[in-house]
C-alpha cells in the first residue's frame, strides 16, 4: 500500500520560511539602492507543490536567489532563479526576482520580458509593475516606464514603503515627458 505524504507537512513550514526569510529581507531592504530594495521577496500565495524533493530543491534555490540580489551578485541569482523556474515555471515570483537581477546586469530587454511574464501570471503583482518600471526606463522608454510605475501605485498598498519612490519617479517622468513652456513675453 502506498504511503500518503501530507504536503502540508512540508508546504507550512516553507511558507513560514519564506515569510520570515522575506520580513527579514524587506527590513534590511530600507537601506540599499532602489534596485535591491523592490526585489520582491515573499511568495504572498503558497502554490500547490507536486513533490517534497522538488519543493524543497525550488524553495533552496529561491532563497539563494533572495540573498544574491541583496548582495548585488545578480548572475549568482539569475542561475538559483533558472532552477526555480525549471520546476515552477508559473511562479510570477521567480519570473519577478529574476526580471530584478536582470536589471542589476543591466539587460533591460530580458527584463522587461520577465516582469511581463510576471504580470501575466498575476496581474496583481505589484511590486512587478515596479520592476517593469525600472527596466522601461534603462531601456530609454520613458512612457512605458510612467505606465508601469502607475500600475504600481494604483496597485499598492497606501502604507507600501516604496510608494513615495514611485510617485517621486513619476513626477519626474511626467516632468520629462510634458512639453516644455513657451516663455511668455509681455
Amino acid at each position: 500500500m502506498k504511503r500518503r505524504i501530507d504536503r502540508r507537512r512540508t508546504l507550512i513550514p516553507l511558507t513560514a520560511i519564506v515569510v520570515l526569510l522575506g520580513g527579514f529581507v524587506l527590513d534590511r531592504l530600507g537601506a540599499g539602492d532602489t534596485l535591491r530594495s523592490t526585489a520582491q521577496t515573499v511568495v504572498a500565495d503558497a502554490h500547490p507543490l507536486v513533490g517534497d524533493e522538488a519543493a524543497q530543491l525550488a524553495h533552496q534555490n529561491f532563497q539563494q536567489a533572495v540573498v544574491m540580489l541583496q548582495a548585488g551578485q545578480y548572475d549568482y541569482a539569475v542561475s538559483a532563479l533558472h532552477e526555480v523556474l525549471k520546476i515552477y515555471p508559473g511562479l510570477p515570483e521567480a519570473h519577478a526576482n529574476m526580471g530584478y537581477a536582470l536589471v542589476g546586469l543591466g539587460q533591460y530587454d530580458a527584463a522587461t520580458d520577465f516582469f511581463e511574464s510576471a504580470t501575466d501570471l498575476r496581474p496583481t503583482l505589484h511590486t512587478a509593475y515596479y520592476g517593469l518600471a525600472l527596466a522601461e526606463d534603462g531601456r530609454g522608454d520613458t512612457r512605458a516606464a510612467l505606465a508601469a510605475m502607475q500600475a504600481f501605485a494604483h496597485l499598492a498598498a497606501g502604507d507600501d514603503p516604496y510608494l513615495s519612490r514611485a510617485q517621486s519617479a513619476m513626477r519626474q517622468w511626467e516632468s520629462e515627458l510634458s512639453p516644455e513652456l513657451p516663455e511668455r513675453t509681455p
